[in-house]
């Protein structure tokens, strides 16, 4: 079991948290538990779906982690039961999954679930992600209180009851009345409506009622006016005034239904000033975003990119993209190529790309053997990257003084090899572990050496672009990319495979980057410039 840091002052300023764990795995539970108990959290056990959406029922927990492989009931079902069963406040979901599931993982998020933790787990990233929730379930609680506030403002009882004759005489009030003016009730009783308003609304106040007894605008009764009030204290507040017209059988009498809303105010005032306080959130992060996009631009040698033996797509899923291509040549001309999608998408999973960019670079202009190259990235990322992070890749080297290379697949689709007309003609599956999750000590880098008797391409792509799924749930599949590299030649192989992924989608965005890069295997090659 990991080492947990010890600061219980810490943990019991904190509020404690009922956290239901479903796991059919006991030492699993404990682990958690443990986890949770250094967190000053109060952890509820189930051992499978059927215990924890009973648990839930009974227990009203505030946060649920949930595993997806149990007996009697999975951890899918349970979370439709659970999500069923807090339709009226939010409760987080957390899948419990090996990193390995990510279909499941992505089919949980889909039916109601909020995040995952991967395992195992690591302390570190589990106390960040409940922190994290700790702030957000505070967050929605207040504005859940602020919300309720609204509602018993708008739709609670009246505040206060005055009556009034035809002159606006007040002739009654009710406690609420006195309360929110600060007059007893015999200070009010006999005086004039315009005394509960400042002097500059006196004579408004004065001919409120005036303009509908003399027959004036019709108006004034059955409407909701806001007006400015005064208490017996000076101090002023937005109040919401309604007139009912009341015909007795020798005079006539009005009923003003008076409403403090200054709470009201002062929440919109609120809510209004959060709103422009995430907008700037929201442009901070864009111009973060922005920087984050130069800085990686000047990082990738674009000049090699534009190699005439060389096309690429990188199709964000978002703002900025997490797949990163980059080509090289060394000083005999051989041309290095890195394929890299590194775990998430965006500007997180971008920056654990970074590091190896240069590292990428430096083996190209040596001349390195990719088993070299791919060894150097490896124990660099190893060493660089947080537990549970690391860097699917290929990485092809081919020979500039004869049609021969070798290629190496860790954690993406098949690299393809092609014929002219974009026939398979190799397949190079994905045989080694992604980058930055055992020292090359412990793996050994195995490349494949291939050669090529005609021309042809080599097809390097993330599992963005296989995986994309159009709104039937079908994915781009393999199939998908064999199909579509056999549409058009070589220089339009690339476009036409665009449109193919554009037409499957048909408007739903895709679920992660999309990276493909196709590599010329003619004639041998020659450096830029």
């Amino acid at each position: 079991m990991p080492v947990l840091p010890r600061s219980r002052e810490q943990w019991m300023s904190e509020n404690t948290l009922r956290v239901l764990v479903a796991d059919d795995i006991a030492s699993n539970r404990t682990i958690v538990g443990a986890f949770l108990g250094h967190l000053n959290c109060t952890p509820l056990y189930a051992a499978d779906g059927v215990d924890a959406v009973e648990i839930f029922r009974q227990e009203s927990p505030d946060i649920v982690l949930m595993d997806l492989m149990m007996p009697r009931m999975d951890g899918f079902e349970a979370i439709k039961q659970i999500r069923a069963l807090s339709e009226d406040r939010w409760v987080p979901i957390i899948i419990l999954s090996a990193l390995s599931g990510e279909g499941d993982i992505v089919h949980g998020l889909e039916i109601g679930a909020d995040d995952y933790l991967a395992k195992p787990l690591s302390f570190p990233v589990f106390s960040a992600r409940f922190k994290a929730l700790r702030r957000l379930l505070d967050m929605q609680r207040r504005l859940s209180g602020s919300l309720e506030q609204v509602r018993a403002v708008a739709n609670g009882v009246i505040d206060g009851i005055i009556s009034a004759d035809d002159q606006g005489m007040i002739l009654s009030v009710n406690r609420a009345a006195s309360h929110i003016f600060g007059y007893g009730a015999p200070e009010m009783i006999g005086r004039p409506f315009s005394m509960l308003l400042p002097p500059d609304a006196s004579d408004t106040g004065n001919s409120y009622l005036q303009r509908h007894v003399m027959g004036g605008e019709k108006r004034v009764v059955g409407q909701i006016r806001e007006m400015t009030g005064r208490r017996k204290d000076g101090s002023t507040f937005p109040m919401e005034i309604g007139v009912s017209d009341l015909q007795l059988p020798n005079r006539r009498m009005f009923i003003g239904i008076v409403r403090d809303v200054s709470e009201a105010r002062r929440i919109q005032r609120q809510l209004a000033e959060d709103a422009a306080r995430l907008q700037r959130y929201h442009d901070e992060s864009e111009r973060e975003q922005e920087l984050a996009m130069k800085i990686m631009e000047r990082q990738i040698r674009s000049d090699w990119l534009h190699d005439k033996a060389v096309q690429y797509a990188v199709m964000p899923a978002r703002n900025f993209s997490g797949d990163v291509v980059a080509v090289a040549r060394s000083n005999d001309g051989a041309l290095y190529a890195m394929l890299a999608d590194a775990t998430g998408h965006g500007l997180a999973a971008a920056v654990s790309v970074l590091p190896a960019l240069g590292a990428f670079y430096r083996g190209a202009a040596r001349n390195l053997p990719l088993a070299g190259l791919v060894t150097e990235l490896n124990d660099l990322l190893c060493g660089l990257l947080p537990p549970g992070h690391f860097v699917a890749s290929a990485l092809v080297r081919l020979e500039a003084s004869r049609p021969a290379g070798e290629i190496w697949v860790g954690g993406v689709p098949d690299v393809l090899q092609i014929t002219e007309d974009g026939q398979v003609r190799q397949r190079f599956p994905s045989r080694q572990l992604p980058l930055g999750i055992l020292p090359s000590a412990e793996a050994a880098v195995v490349c494949e050496a291939f050669s090529w008797d005609g021309p042809g391409q080599i097809v390097l792509c993330s599992d963005g672009l296989t995986e994309a799924e159009n709104q039937a749930g079908e994915a781009f599949g393999h199939e998908g990319l064999v199909r579509a590299l056999a549409e058009g030649s070589r220089a339009s192989r690339l476009g036409i495979l665009r449109q193919a992924l554009t037409r499957h989608l048909a408007g739903q965005p895709a679920g992660d980057d999309v990276s493909v890069l196709l590599l010329d295997c003619a004639a041998p090659a020659v450096a830029p410039g």
